[in-house]
């Protein structure tokens, strides 16, 4: 490795909740790290995804969508995390969604527009436009509202267009030694890993249902001498109605959930998982300040 020529960088992804901020760090770092649903506002917290090659390392960081709904304390935590992820960076990626830009999308620019980064557009989704000419009209419109970087085009879902965002990016990092192992993939404990994949299911399977009242506390992580990683986790809701959706007629939903997380979890340590889960019920949880720090969302706020 010429160390006099490599570079190393950090970038942080902001955007309104669901516009593929996750889905895209995954795709630039090529693992998952991050949590993705259909359901605005799956990422809570700030996460760190990392890229490394014998030419750079890139530190990716995910954050919460900013959002107005700021009434209860984890929100304002959400939007105080996402805020602060500008600071010190050496460039920001502002994700929108390349079909509409809406007031949401204004707020965001504003935040990142204050900083001394550069700010790049990314224009998420573009798979989804209704006819592939429309992608130069659109970037036509953005670019009279800011004086971004530059403007990139891609979709997430399909890959389209990752390759060239992650050459642009890494030529302007600066020169540097890396900050991390070569091999590491991320910042975030084995331990937060698994609760967001246990997390991430509850939103897929019952996220319309229960969109945002739980949350996931690893009770005991532990590797055995052969080998096998044994987990439990609390799983926190608001009330007994929900807890009734979480588990399920006979225990079914809950199980499943547990089936579909622990694959993702040996999938992410590459060992076998044995996962055991409870439900708890606690009304309020999300206002509940030392409930929010039991199960880490003070972490950055």
């Amino acid at each position: 490795m010429d160390t006099e020529s490599f570079r190393f960088g950090v970038v942080t992804l902001v955007g309104r909740p669901n516009v593929g901020k996750s889905s895209i760090l995954n795709g630039l770092i090529g693992n998952k790290v991050s949590i993705t649903s259909r359901r605005p506002q799956t990422t809570r917290h700030r996460i760190q995804g990392i890229c490394s090659t014998d030419e750079y390392q890139i530190v990716f960081v995910d954050t919460p969508g900013i959002h107005e709904s700021a009434g209860v304390a984890m929100n304002k935590i959400l939007n105080r995390t996402a805020r602060s992820s500008l600071n010190e960076v050496d460039l920001i990626l502002m994700i929108v969604d390349a079909r509409r830009w809406t007031s949401g999308d204004t707020r965001v620019l504003v935040d990142a527009g204050a900083t001394e980064a550069s700010v790049w557009l990314i224009m998420n989704k573009i798979d989804l436009l209704v006819r592939p000419d429309l992608v130069l009209p659109r970037i036509d419109q953005v670019r009279r509202r800011y004086d971004f970087g530059e403007i990139v085009p891609l979709s997430a879902k399909t890959g389209d267009n990752l390759d060239h965002l992650m050459a642009l990016v890494a030529g302007v990092m600066p020169e540097g030694p890396s900050g991390f192992p070569t091999l590491q993939v991320t910042d975030s404990s084995d331990e937060f890993i698994a609760a967001e994949f246990i997390r991430e299911q509850i939103f897929r399977l019952v996220g319309d249902e229960i969109p945002y009242e739980t949350a996931v506390d690893i009770r005991s992580f532990s590797e055995r001498k052969d080998g096998l990683v044994s987990i439990e986790a609390d799983i926190w809701c608001e009330n007994k109605r929900q807890r009734s959706i979480l588990i399920g007629d006979d225990g079914d939903r809950l199980k499943i959930i547990g089936s579909k997380a622990r694959e993702q979890i040996q999938r992410y340590l590459g060992k076998k998982v044995y996962l055991k889960q409870w439900i708890k019920v606690k009304k309020g949880w999300a206002d509940d300040r030392r409930m929010l720090a039991k199960v880490g969302y003070s972490r950055w706020g």
